[in-house]
């Protein structure tokens, strides 16, 4: 009696461990995206069902969208982005954790009634709180990290502790070697010209590829199968009126 008790106790941990794990899902490809798998990069599907702690990369011209539970909590992969996710929930609670390595994404996080969420999506320099909004976050070593809030509240965290509390509309920027996070409309001057590459890659785009650990540039490269987008670029401006 003793034995089946215990057993039965096993399967009880088995299946609430089981439930902790969200579905992650992929909604929609475009372009060039791809999931790791061991120490190979293979070719992301719509449809295709993903596990705890996936890595996924972009290309140029190419995303990807994700959801990421039952919440319909989802993102949208931006092109030369790679992410890790991390994604759990149970019936009263989720808790989503995206590494963002380069890049960027869009992220949907509606909230439901009494359950509790945290979704965090975290950079080497700087974190994003999010709780019921959608934001864009982007990170790369020439940019720092960005948190654009389109709707609710989000709260941007550096690696020292120091965060701001910022609502609709409003930026969070955070550079490296920089305590304080920089004024929100620091870069609006600069928002009448940008400079748009061969492939219609942005000069940010090639800073995140040219330094990024992965892109080793050989045949065998860590994302090799999506290489080969920012050769030979011709320089052009593209004018934006305010």
């Amino acid at each position: 009696m003793k034995l089946i008790k215990i057993s039965i106790a096993s399967i009880l941990i088995m299946f609430f461990t089981a439930t902790l794990h969200a579905e992650i899902s992929v909604l929609k490809v475009e372009g060039s995206a791809a999931y790791k798998e061991g120490n190979k990069w293979i070719p992301l599907r719509t449809g295709q069902k993903l596990a705890e702690g996936v890595k996924i990369s972009t290309g140029a011209n190419s995303y990807a969208d994700i959801k990421l539970n039952s919440q319909n909590h989802t993102i949208r992969i931006k092109p030369f982005t790679m992410i890790q996710v991390f994604s759990k929930e149970t019936k009263t609670d989720t808790n989503t954790h995206i590494g963002l390595k380069r890049g960027g994404i869009m992220a949907k996080v509606p909230r439901e009634g009494n359950v509790k969420t945290i979704f965090k999506v975290s950079s080497p320099i700087a974190t994003s709180s999010v709780r019921g909004t959608e934001e864009n976050i982007s990170y790369g070593p020439d940019t720092g990290m960005i948190i654009e809030v389109v709707k609710g509240v989000v709260e941007g965290t550096n690696t020292l502790g120091r965060s701001n509390t910022l609502s609709a509309r409003q930026k969070f920027i955070q550079m490296y070697s920089k305590a304080e996070a920089l004024n929100i409309l620091n870069d609006v001057k600069n928002a009448s010209i940008i400079q748009i590459y061969g492939n219609g890659l942005t000069a940010d785009e090639i800073v995140t590829m040219l330094y990024s650990d992965d892109q080793t540039g050989s045949p065998g490269g860590d994302i090799s199968i999506l290489d080969n987008q920012v050769q030979n670029a011709d320089i052009n401006l593209k004018i934006i009126w305010p």
